[in-house]
């Protein structure tokens, strides 16, 4: 951690809002990964020696993407520490939900993926294992989508963001085959959307869309109060996808979720489900060597850096109005990811970044 230099670049009441113009964005590597430890160390000094978080020892939001967090920041001994409780707490024959509230149980293999992901990045082999093969075994295998079950346990949709993460999990792991199964749904869900401004994510068993104004069922692409992130993501798992492949089809894929993010309300600059739409775009960028994706991405994160605060946490914007008010496993939450992002987007856009002097 560089707890002596840390760039904050904190002008929390300031709400630019660049729309859709190119304007330069002046971020320098270093920035980003000091304001990514700023994150990390406000996690780390409350961690618990048994790897659990005072206060919501039993809130797996607060966990699963932390050992992401951990692996990209060089964190060994707490990736560890919070491997083992996840093992200890959570974990339940690959699936880490064990005795957890049915109220968060909608998108536990959304989380799953991230925790089969960040597990296999710390070297935890045999959890991570477990957890993929259980991700497969909650595939539709006529349609290769991950299942989610967003109405009560046991009733079964196919969703594209647990799809997304799944997908991103198997490619972690080396399973390229289930990856790209993912892919090839995510592929078809996008080509058969049926209507032009909403953009539908999920389907039911038989594959038809399910038509529900809830905003995690669609994206109403210019329509305000949207939650964004399974564009990013979609942006994401296509990068990777053709960055394994060379095949031409995940690229057109990405390009036209680039298109639809360009699309959207211009409170994509300033809504905290933005930060995977600035990950996927930094991928993008990152395997094509086109600036506009690097660009949408610094436009997007630009928020992420002036909304930090001092202490390196975040608001979830506009759903919260204080951290007092925000329940804690979504300040961790916001402070896990906004963090891992930051060393995601060091990496993608290291070719593009300024240059530290």
């Amino acid at each position: 951690p560089m707890n002596g230099s840390v760039v904050t670049m904190m002008a929390p009441k300031r709400r630019t809002n660049y729309g859709h113009n190119p304007m330069s964005v002046n971020l320098s590597t270093s920035a980003l990964i000091s304001a990514g430890n700023l994150a990390a160390d406000w996690v780390c000094e409350r961690l618990a020696a048994d790897g659990s978080f005072p206060g919501v020892e039993n809130e797996i939001d607060a966990y699963y993407k932390m050992p992401v967090l951990f692996a990209l920041s060089g964190r060994t001994g707490e990736g560890e520490a919070v491997a083992n409780y996840l093992r200890q707490r959570f974990y339940n024959g690959g699936d880490f939900h064990a005795d957890t509230d049915v109220s968060v149980l909608s998108f536990k293999n959304y989380r799953n993926g991230w925790v089969a992901r960040g597990l296999q990045m710390l070297g935890s082999a045999q959890m991570a294992t477990a957890a993929g093969d259980y991700l497969e075994g909650e595939m539709v295998q006529s349609f290769g989508a991950v299942v989610t079950e967003p109405w009560k346990p046991g009733v079964k949709v196919m969703d594209w963001g647990t799809t997304c993460s799944a997908a991103k999990a198997f490619l972690c792991l080396g399973r390229n085959e289930a990856a790209i199964r993912c892919g090839e749904y995510l592929l078809e869900t996008l080509a058969n959307q049926p209507l032009a401004e909403r953009f539908l994510l999920k389907r039911d068993l038989n594959g038809d869309y399910l038509r529900d104004d809830d905003p995690t069922f669609v994206i109403e692409i210019g329509g305000t109060d949207q939650i964004y992130f399974p564009l990013g993501f979609g942006m994401l798992v296509f990068a990777d996808l053709y960055a394994l492949t060379g095949d031409g089809k995940w690229l057109t894929a990405a390009e036209q979720l680039y298109d639809t993010v360009m699309k959207c309300n211009d409170e994509i600059y300033s809504v905290i489900t933005n930060r995977k739409a600035a990950w996927g775009a930094a991928q993008l960028y990152s395997v094509t060597g086109d600036a506009k994706y690097a660009q949408l991405s610094l436009h997007i994160w630009q928020w992420t850096m002036d909304t930090q605060t001092p202490e390196g946490l975040w608001l979830r914007h506009p759903e919260y109005s204080s951290l007092e008010e925000q329940p804690l496993e979504f300040t961790v939450d916001a402070a896990v990811e906004s963090g891992l992002y930051m060393f995601e987007l060091a990496r993608s856009l290291s070719g593009y970044l300024v240059k530290d002097q």
